[in-house]
């Protein structure tokens, strides 16, 4: 058996492993997004979206860990999920940080943004690199359970 084959082989018992990783990454960073816009203490927040974020947020967090777990297991329809939640992550930084960011309120006699520069680039990245890890994560995913599949369709001809 060439090294090629026992490798293909062995993926039948091994769990995809860094695809889950990159998963799991991207639930950090968007904790890390979570704990940003919510340590901005502004009325600018106390709103019907606050409600609506915290959803997102966790509907993300639960979602992404049950990609995580499904992808383990070479279930390529997941990578697909994956990128989905991803591109969400892009979309997001349009809501929150960038309306943040624009809107200001009075201080004393000064009006002041809601979401400083640092605080905006910092919850761009955040979504930004929640989104590239879910994204890469699931076209890894994809890619091991077709190369998986494919192997297991040549095994059962022969």
């Amino acid at each position: 058996m060439d090294k090629e084959r026992i490798k293909l082989d062995r993926m039948r018992y091994v769990k995809d492993s860094l695809p889950s990783m990159f998963a799991i990454l991207a639930i950090v960073f968007d904790v890390l997004y979570f704990v940003l816009i919510y340590k901005i203490n502004n009325e600018f927040f106390y709103n019907f979206m606050i409600g609506v974020s915290i959803i997102v947020n966790l509907l993300f967090m639960l979602f992404g860990f049950w990609f995580s777990i499904e992808v383990k297991n070479y279930h390529g329809k997941f990578g697909y999920y994956m990128i989905a939640l991803g591109i969400v992550q892009i979309i997001r930084i349009f809501f929150y940080p960038m309306r943040a960011h624009n809107a200001t309120y009075l201080a004393g006699d000064a009006m002041l943004p809601v979401m400083n520069n640092t605080q905006f680039m910092l919850s761009v990245f955040y979504l930004v690199a929640a989104a590239a890890f879910m994204i890469v994560g699931g076209l890894m995913s994809i890619r091991n359970s077709k190369t998986l599949q494919n192997y297991l369709e040549s095994v059962e001809k022969n």
